[in-house]
């Protein structure tokens, strides 16, 4: 088994997005390989930071896989070479499942690689590009990437202050209604979508004017206000987030006095730097304000939650792959059995421990005699 991947510890975005294949283009890509004598089987992974080829073959497979990728690409097949990661045999296989588990990912732990994974191995047994030896190494990937998932935080711990601010608001508990200001910024978006994620959340946002490009305000589950109105909705709000990039404060403690009239807990949480909501709201009784130090704070610590599961997840990851090399290396052996039972009992026992002593090294060797000590207590 073979892997070819272009990603993003060796290639910026600009080439990358050069070989950021369509559907179709990926399939017509498998099928142009399979037409090669040299390829028997192959899964094309194609995702924002890494398009990866895995495949089975002949020698000189490789060289052919990088000969049509960079036809592709219309990348010049020198400048690709430069750029490109290769894995053979048992490396390619840890590095698939290190891709799965999210273990290789720019942001560690992510989610999104294994249901990206899922869907590259599935559109390859579709186009039936897959047989026994690819079909069975992505399926324990797969199955090794759940049972990371579930035996470690790797992707249980958050590190995106988006997704920890999310995770803030939900923390309120109940059916909570979150006012988020600046949701068309890059922090406010990937925090909406963040809270969206949680049924339990109302969701009303701001917007200077009705912007036809901001898609996902469409969503039915969205109230969209005026930016003028923000105060007039922080009285009913649990929670109050603000990312924007002004200046100037979007919520003052003079201002915010006014609209108050109702007696209840408020979190109030600030994105922005500078500071969008006006420090002095701290000292109003039920009111609690967290900044961006905060939440830098809580990702760092939960960087280091996901370094220590890491080095977990690849314990697990050595098990499950001499799992799955057993499984390949028995598969290989079974058309022999029957010859090599014929041969074994025509032979004296002697001879073929002999024979195992003369082929193996020491520690093989010593394997061999442990396995069969055991055999001779039973």
């Amino acid at each position: 088994m073979f892997c070819t991947s272009i990603n993003y510890k060796s290639a910026d975005a600009e080439m990358r997005k050069n070989f950021a294949f369509s559907l179709d283009i990926q399939r017509e890509f498998m099928s142009e390989l399979m037409k090669a004598k040299c390829i028997s089987q192959c899964v094309i992974l194609c995702t924002c930071n890494r398009t990866e080829v895995y495949f089975c073959g002949s020698p000189a497979a490789p060289e052919y896989v990088d000969k049509l990728l960079a036809e592709y690409s219309k990348i010049p097949k020198e400048i690709f070479s430069a750029k490109k990661r290769f894995y053979q045999d048992e490396k390619s296989i840890i590095h698939l499942f290190k891709v799965a588990s999210g273990i290789d990912s720019m942001v560690i732990g992510e989610d999104e690689i294994l249901g990206q994974t899922k869907k590259a191995y599935h559109s390859a047994k579709e186009a039936d590009t897959v047989s026994h030896e690819l079909n069975i190494i992505f399926q324990s990937a797969i199955a090794c990437a759940k049972k990371i998932k579930t035996e470690t935080a790797l992707s249980k711990t958050s590190v995106s202050i988006a997704s920890l601010a999310a995770n803030e608001a939900v923390k309120l508990g109940g059916n909570i209604n979150v006012l988020l200001i600046g949701a068309t910024g890059k922090t406010g978006t990937t925090v909406l979508k963040n809270l969206i994620s949680h049924k339990s959340i109302n969701i009303t946002i701001t917007l200077r004017e009705h912007n036809p490009d901001f898609k996902i305000a469409a969503n039915p589950s969205i109230n969209v206000i005026n930016y003028s109105q923000r105060y007039k909705y922080i009285s009913d709000a649990d929670c109050i987030i603000s990312a924007t990039s002004s200046p100037h404060y979007t919520i003052t403690l003079c201002e915010l006095q006014k609209y108050l009239n109702k007696n209840k807990k408020r979190l109030f949480i600030d994105l922005a730097v500078p500071p969008d909501i006006d420090s002095s709201i701290s000292c109003l009784n039920d009111a609690e304000l967290i900044g961006i130090d905060y939440f830098e704070k809580l990702s760092e610590s939960n960087n280091i939650l996901k370094m220590n599961s890491v080095d977990t997840a690849c314990e697990i990851i050595a098990k499950e792959t001499d799992t799955l090399k057993k499984e390949l290396y028995f598969h290989n052996f079974l058309p022999y059995i029957e010859s090599v039972k014929k041969e074994i009992r025509s032979k004296p026992f002697e001879d073929i421990i002999y024979k195992f002593k003369s082929e193996m090294n020491a520690e093989q060797f010593a394997e061999v005699l442990r396995i069969m000590k055991l055999y001779g207590k039973q």
